[in-house]
């Protein structure tokens, strides 16, 4: 059981820490592509009253789970789990939690700043 717990935790890390650094590639390849300025991202954020803003989170995000399905299998064949999918469910399940509940209002918050800033 102390083995499993270890391992959701170190693999919530590995997912939460490759979800920011995709996020972050994301958003440096399209300023390098596109030539984003102030003006662009605000626009990108603003498209359709922040759908814009939602889908550039969801892609790193769609990305983290398909690339943490084989580590996450890798992992727990490691310690010789016998539920590997559940693990990988239970794995992908919290940050989608956290992120379904908490996203919906971090985008009203940043979209209502935009707004209120130009």
């Amino acid at each position: 059981m102390f083995v499993f717990v270890v391992s959701y935790i170190v693999l919530n890390v590995i997912s939460s820490l490759l979800y920011v650094g995709l996020l972050l590639l994301l958003f440096i390849t399209m300023k390098k592509i596109f030539n984003m300025n102030e003006e662009k991202w605000s626009i990108l954020f603003k498209y359709g009253k922040g759908k814009g803003l939602y889908s550039l989170m969801m892609i790193p995000y769609l990305l983290m789970i398909i690339v943490m399905f084989p580590v996450t299998m890798l992992g727990f064949e490691l310690i010789n789990f016998d539920y590997r999918v559940l693990g990988y469910i239970a794995v992908i399940l919290l940050p989608t939690l956290l992120m379904f509940l908490t996203l919906p209002k971090l985008k009203k918050d940043i979209v209502n700043k935009y707004i209120e800033s130009y």
